[in-house]
Formats: structure tokens, C-alpha cells, sequence
């Protein structure tokens, strides 16, 4: 009796096989989207996502037992002012926000007519919502003279709607194993419907694109984790479709080799959530022909030292140097605009007319002065106005004492004549130029443009007190970032992933700074009037001001104990230029 009833099922199993669907695994975004698809972003699974969110810092920040009530709060009263959303389409925001329950795409894929956009959804127990979506959906087409059409597709009802007087106006969708598939275009969604199937002929899927794999591949952490989000785009081929349905972009396509842009292969990237060490990890990946030539030939990054230099103070909000080969780029630049103007015409229509204008060699005075790095800090300024973020620059120069006694004072001369708020002031024996402006505002800081030579650097900045304070710093008067344990660990993380590859780029932040400013704006009693001010007129500053009228703010520390500093880099490789940005863990 067992060994029938085995036999019996053995049957069964062999008769359910014969079923492609009902034994096959449904296809991916990967495997249901084309070769040729030029647009992409998947979610992998919509739940994994959220898990990981609520187990990152700013996750962990709005389950702090202080803050949770303040978040509850402006959600309460962003649904509410949401309500007129809900009469639309049939859902709250928290049944819409319920709804995927698994992978989530959006695909971007070329026809003969207008590109068709693709949505791949798994619902799995939440398609009643969808359902009703859809039926709001099929009304207002309806009501626009749409027709509607149900046809059956290997065992797949799909549905599709067409206005037959405006063919751009159609949308096709079947819904199969607890996922919804729609299309903008119907032949596309049947398209779908068949490749979902098994069933479509000659079908190459997006996973076969070499570009797509290229990218994608260098995209994962480096322990090899799975992104919870990815994305990927052919610009040259969404420029092709963007000339298709505007024939006077083609001009544009035509410049596009001249340009050297068509050694553009793709560009890709991925989000990771909560991997080992990390609270996050990005990667972007730019896929170029090589070798480049052109437009493209102007992107060189180059090798070099990364350290911050000595007037970065470990106080700073964030920080970034570039190594850069300017002599090349110029170079490119040239080779350009002598293609497009004749030969000649970047020295005599560009350099000589700046000679004329400033009075002097710009091209020997200023250019080739410069050596090849470029700094960038963010500091900011007390008391807490809307624009306290300050930035400061510093230019690399191959002599500072050349350059200080030589060109500043011709530039400064020319600064004089085109406003004559410039001044000279002095700082620790260094020579400061800078443009006079008071403040006239309680909440808005004036800019105070300025500039000195510092070492072997120009600095500038739109801050006094901040030149000051980098000025004091290189003097030794405040600890340098260098030496910040915060910035040693970020470092430490960047060499780990880079291994033995040398980078070019690389900043720091620290993103307590950023939010230490909103604080402190939040916390100002006379910016939470004028948010009172502008709900009257704006429901989502309504919201804000009844929250801020509410409940007092806790102690910053509350917030900042779950921030951590983070870090990005960029380098090449032998298939184009990668960036890497990441968050450290703060484990409370």
C-alpha cells in the first residue's frame, strides 16, 4: 500500500512538471527585462530592505524612547495632510507603504514608439491594496475613452487598456504568483507576459548584457554581501531614444563620438544595509571604452597622497581631496575647443582674451602655477543660521612664495577694480584679501569672500572666521584632523577595501556636524515662530510646528550618540572609475 501511494505521487509530480509555471521559479528583473534595457532599479526584497533600515543609525535614532514621539507625531500629521491621497486612490499611506512584500523593479526599455516603462511588484498577501490601485487606475482610464482588452497568454490573463485616439495612452498588466507586472506600452507587457512564461521566443534577458554584469559585479560588498538595492542606465542609448522622439536633439547625437561621450558603456551602482563593520555601503561604477579620447579624456584622476594637510582642524564637518591631472585635462579641453573652433582657437578666443581682461600672462601666472590637488572643507559657523555650513578650498600650488609674492597681488588688483570692498588685512605675517560685507540679517550669514597663501596653497573661503580658524590650525593653536581617531578609523576602512589598488580621491564627514546645525535652528525659539508663520499657508509646515510646539527637544547627545563619522574613495581600474561611499556602525 506505501509503495503505491508512492508510485501514485511519483505520478503526481511528474504530471505537475510537465506545468513550466507551476514547477519553474518565476523569473527576476534580471531575467523578465530585456537585453536591451536602459533603465534599471531594483529593490531585492522590499522586506530585507526595511529589516535592515530599522538596524542602521538614523533606523535606531527614530526608535530612541525621547524621539520616537516626535517621529510618531509628524507621521500622524503627514497622513492627515495625505488624507485627499487616500479619496484618489482608494488606500492610506500605510496600506500604499504595505504593499510590496518582496522584489520590486522598475525598467526602462526601448520600442519602435515612446520607451515602454516597466514595473515588476511581488505583493505576495497584500494584493487586495493593489487590486484596488489597479481598479482606480482602469477608472480614470476609462473615463479618458480607453478600451479595455483581456487577453489569455499561456494560462496569464493580461490585462490592457488603449485610448484610440492617443497611443501613448495604454498600460498592460497581468498578476501572477503574488506579483503584479505593468507596462506602458501593451505589446511590451506581453512581451513580459510571455517571457514570464518560458514561452518568449529568441528572448535575451537583462542578465545577459555584458555591460549590466560588468558593472553590477564590482557592485557588492566586499565581503561579497548581496545589495539590497541596485541600479543601472546606458546613457548613449537613453540619448538615442530621447533623439528618436525629438528630432531636433539630433544635432546633439551627431557631436556625440566627436565628443568622445560614446565611450560612455554605463553607469551602475548598488546600496548595502547593515553589512560586517559597516551601517552602509554605496557603490558607483562608470563603464568606459578605452582607450578614452575627447570630452572623456578630460576625466583624470592621478595617484597621490590623500592626507589631510596640516590646517584641517579635527573639528571640521567634513573633508575631501582630489588628485587630479590638470595639465592633461587642460590639455583635453584644448584638443576640443580647437576640434569645434579651429585650430588655435582655445589660445587665442579663450586664454589671450582672459590675458586682456586681467592684464597679465593667466596662462604662466595662474595655470601653470598649479599643482595637481584641490582640498575642500566644511565648517560651521556660530551662532547657527540657515547658511552657517561654510566651505574652504585650497589650490595646490608648485610654489606658494612665488605665487604670494608674484600673482596674488595682480589678482588682487584686479579684484580691487571690479569691486572696491576688497581689502588687505593681515594674519600671523600672512597677507589676507577679503571682500568686506556685513551682515544684515539675524538669520542669514552675509558671505565674506577671502583668500591667503598658505604654504604651498591658495586658500578661499566664504568665511572669515573660517580662514581664520585653518590659519590658527596650521600654526598649531587647534588639533589637526589627521590626528583624530574618528578620521583614523575612516582611513583605516578606505585602505582595507582598496587593497592594494592606489586611490585618488577621498573625503570624511561627520554627519553629528550636519545635524548639530538643524538642532540648534529647531531649539531657537525665534525660528520656531516663523515655522508657525508659514503653516498657515502650508500644511507641511503645519505639521512641523504643532510637533515643535508639542515636545521639547532632548539633549543633542541623545541624537548624536547614534552618528557616526563616514567615508568615501575613488580610483580606476582597468574597466573604467569606481567610487565607494560608507557609513561606520555606531553599535548602542
Amino acid at each position: 500500500m506505501l509503495r503505491k501511494s508512492f508510485h501514485i505521487l511519483l505520478l503526481l509530480v511528474s504530471w505537475i512538471s510537465f506545468d513550466g509555471r507551476m514547477f519553474a521559479q518565476r523569473p527576476t528583473a534580471p531575467k523578465l527585462f530585456p537585453e536591451n534595457t536602459i533603465g534599471y532599479l531594483r529593490v531585492n526584497d522590499t522586506r530585507e530592505l526595511r529589516d535592515k533600515l530599522r538596524e542602521t543609525s538614523m533606523g535606531k535614532l527614530g526608535e530612541d524612547p525621547q524621539l520616537k514621539p516626535i517621529f510618531k507625531d509628524l507621521y500622524s500629521g503627514l497622513v492627515d495632510t495625505l488624507q485627499r491621497m487616500q479619496e484618489e486612490i482608494g488606500i492610506n499611506l500605510d496600506e500604499l507603504l504595505s504593499i510590496p512584500n518582496g522584489e520590486l523593479a522598475i525598467g526602462v526599455i526601448p520600442t519602435k514608439g515612446i520607451p515602454a516603462f516597466c514595473l515588476l511588484l511581488e505583493a505576495g498577501d497584500e494584493l487586495p491594496p493593489v487590486e484596488i490601485l489597479l481598479g482606480r487606475l482602469e477608472e480614470r482610464i476609462a473615463e479618458r475613452g480607453a478600451i479595455k482588452k483581456v487577453k489569455e497568454l499561456a494560462g496569464i490573463k493580461l490585462n490592457s487598456w488603449v485610448d484610440p485616439n492617443r497611443d501613448e495612452r495604454q498600460v498592460g498588466y497581468f498578476i501572477e504568483s503574488g506579483c503584479v507586472v505593468v507596462s506602458s506600452r501593451v505589446d511590451v507587457a506581453e512581451k513580459l507576459a510571455m517571457t514570464w512564461t518560458g514561452n518568449a521566443p529568441d528572448f535575451k534577458p537583462l542578465a545577459d548584457n555584458r555591460r549590466f554584469t560588468t558593472i553590477l559585479s564590482r557592485c557588492v560588498g566586499s565581503a561579497g554581501e548581496r545589495p539590497q538595492v541596485s541600479y543601472f542606465a546606458d546613457p548613449i542609448a537613453i540619448v538615442r531614444e530621447v533623439v528618436k522622439q525629438n528630432g531636433n536633439a539630433a544635432m546633439v547625437a551627431a557631436f556625440l563620438p566627436i565628443l568622445g561621450v560614446d565611450g560612455i558603456q554605463g553607469v551602475g551602482g548598488s546600496f548595502i544595509f547593515r553589512p560586517d563593520d559597516f551601517d552602509s555601503i554605496s557603490h558607483f561604477h562608470l563603464l568606459l571604452n578605452s582607450p578614452r579620447k575627447n570630452l572623456m579624456d578630460v576625466i583624470r584622476p592621478k595617484t597621490g597622497s590623500t592626507d589631510p594637510e596640516d590646517w584641517v582642524g579635527e573639528d571640521v564637518g567634513s573633508y575631501s581631496t582630489i588628485n587630479w591631472d590638470i595639465k592633461r585635462t587642460l590639455k583635453a579641453v584644448e584638443k576640443i575647443v580647437d576640434t569645434f573652433q579651429g585650430e588655435g582657437a582655445f589660445q587665442e578666443e579663450g586664454i589671450k582674451r582672459i590675458n586682456a581682461a586681467v592684464g597679465f600672462d593667466f596662462q604662466k601666472e595662474v595655470l601653470d602655477q598649479i599643482n595637481d590637488r584641490i582640498s575642500l572643507v566644511q565648517v560651521f559657523i556660530r551662532p547657527a543660521k540657515i547658511n552657517s555650513g561654510s566651505n574652504l578650498y585650497a589650490i595646490h600650488l608648485k610654489s606658494g612664495s612665488d605665487f604670494s609674492s608674484s600673482t596674488m597681488p595682480k589678482i588682487f588688483e584686479v579684484l580691487k577694480k571690479q569691486d572696491n570692498r576688497w581689502e588687505t588685512s593681515s594674519i600671523s605675517g600672512r597677507t589676507v584679501y577679503e571682500m568686506k560685507i556685513p551682515d544684515r540679517s539675524e538669520t542669514i550669514r552675509s558671505p565674506q569672500l577671502c583668500m591667503t597663501i598658505l604654504g604651498n596653497m591658495i586658500l578661499f573661503s566664504d568665511s572669515r572666521a573660517a580662514l581664520d580658524r585653518a590659519i590658527a590650525t596650521a600654526d598649531g593653536q587647534h588639533e589637526p584632523l589627521i590626528d583624530s581617531l574618528e578620521f583614523k578609523m575612516v582611513r583605516d576602512r578606505i585602505k582595507s577595501q582598496l587593497g592594494d589598488r592606489p586611490t585618488s580621491i577621498i573625503s570624511f564627514s561627520r554627519p553629528e556636524e550636519s545635524l548639530r546645525l538643524f538642532y540648534d535652528l529647531a531649539a531657537d525659539p525665534s525660528n520656531k515662530d516663523r515655522v508657525k508663520q508659514m503653516s498657515e499657508t502650508n500644511p507641511m509646515f503645519k505639521v512641523l510646528s504643532n510637533a515643535m510646539e508639542k515636545y521639547k527637544l532632548p539633549p543633542f547627545d541623545v541624537i548624536s550618540k547614534y552618528l557616526a563619522p563616514s567615508g568615501s574613495f575613488i580610483y580606476e581600474d582597468e574597466s573604467g572609475i569606481h567610487g565607494t561611499a560608507f557609513g561606520l556602525r555606531r553599535e548602542k
